[in-house]
């Protein structure tokens, strides 16, 4: 790609402009939008490269149609995931459609985008035992082991997202009530409660390791630092999770959303209901929620035969 090339980054800047629309107008996350991002500069280039298109009105339906069977075939052989497929498609559905909307564009797409049919995975869970013993396994006497332990803690103690972890402030936290205030998904707010164990976890940190890391740059309040006193990055995050998660389980793929998932399950396993965990999660849909209601064939018996009068 020439960056120079003044007809490309036209097209690109009507990109960005939708991006700056999602995020401001539509509250849509950054990584959701840097995500959107990507995207739709691959049909730009797309469009541009392997079309010669330089103004979006041309892009007419048989082209739009050529690019969502390119980039089936595409990420096939790049072996993406279905999920991955429908989020470019849903990319290039929004796009097109706030194309129509503000007239740079006369083609209206509603019926034209197809999602690939997916199977709904069983997302991976650990049960009790295996996450105490993660949260054991942590050397308290190396550094930022309390911080280490601490996040994995809440993860599953609050069944936070990584950006949601990420982006507690001092201010969220009210240890008096035990709660945290959770910035989730489209800016939404939600009160979460915090176990006693993840509590005294957090207790330790805030007390003996964060006032170090917050001597060594502005930490403008946020809740977990970086060894240079920032505010601690996803990748960061992620290999705090894997790397500590490894030491007792190296054959297991456990990331941060593990820890979410296992709240979940958990909290369905013990009885609660599922609007209540829906609302913990912070999911928009119950539909969403629903994919934890997939136990365990000999747990489901068990409360039968426990609660049903003729169990």
């Amino acid at each position: 790609m020439i960056n120079g090339d003044k007809k490309f980054n036209n097209l690109l800047n009507e990109v960005k402009k939708y991006l700056a629309y999602l995020q401001f107008e539509r509250n849509m996350s950054v990584n959701t939008t840097e995500s959107y991002y990507h995207d739709l500069k691959y049909y730009i280039e797309y469009l541009y490269y392997d079309k010669e298109i330089s103004c979006l009105s041309k892009a007419k339906s048989i082209i739009i149609k050529s690019y969502i069977n390119h980039l089936c075939k595409y990420s096939y052989a790049s072996n993406y995931s279905h999920s991955s497929i429908n989020r470019k498609i849903s990319s290039l559905k929004g796009f097109h459609k706030y194309l129509f909307i503000n007239n740079k564009s006369k083609l209206n797409t509603t019926n034209l985008f197809q999602s690939v049919k997916q199977s709904r995975k069983i997302p991976m869970t650990l049960n009790h035992e295996e996450i105490i013993n993660i949260l054991s396994s942590i050397n308290i006497n190396k550094a930022n082991s309390l911080r280490d332990k601490s996040i994995i803690s809440m993860l599953y103690s609050c069944g936070l997202r990584v950006s949601e972890l990420l982006g507690l402030n001092l201010t969220n936290i009210n240890l008096d009530e035990d709660v945290i205030r959770v910035l989730g998904k489209g800016k939404k707010e939600r009160i979460v409660p915090i176990g006693s164990k993840a509590k005294d976890d957090l207790l330790k940190y805030l007390e003996q390791e964060r006032p170090k890391l917050a001597r060594k740059k502005d930490s403008k309040g946020y809740l977990f630092l970086s060894n240079r006193g920032n505010a601690l990055s996803r990748k960061t995050t992620w290999n705090i999770v894997s790397n500590h998660s490894k030491k007792c389980y190296p054959n297991k793929n456990i990331s941060p959303h593990t820890f979410r998932h296992s709240f979940a399950s958990h909290l369905l396993e013990g009885g609660a209901d599922l609007r209540i965990v829906q609302e913990l999660l912070g999911h928009s849909s119950i539909s969403t929620t629903q994919i934890y209601t997939h136990l365990d064939k000999t747990y489901l018996k068990e409360i039968h035969k426990q609660f049903h009068p003729r169990g």
